[in-house]
């Protein structure tokens, strides 16, 4: 709110979509840690991530008037925030 930015407040879940969500990750982890990442496959996400390109005009115009670091400092606080 400091750069004039609204940052949506988190979803409320219930108990039951925490569960849902805690087995989900669970999954998705297990899934993750069986998939073959050899010096190989690492170099083609590599290559691969290299050559994606974001469309220009999906960054919003405050985005490009602050610095990683101010921008890292407001989500920070703004965690924090939510926490207490």
């Amino acid at each position: 709110q400091m750069l004039r930015l609204h940052l949506p407040d988190p979803p409320v879940d219930s108990e039951e979509e925490n569960e849902e969500e805690a087995a989900e990750g669970a999954a998705a982890q297990s899934s993750r840690s069986s998939i073959p990442m050899d010096a190989e496959h690492v170099e083609l996400v590599k290559r691969t991530m290299a050559s994606v390109k974001l469309p220009s005009l999906g960054i919003p115009a405050w985005a490009s008037q602050i610095s990683e670091e101010q921008w890292k400092d407001v989500v920070q606080r703004t965690l924090q925030a939510r926490q207490s």
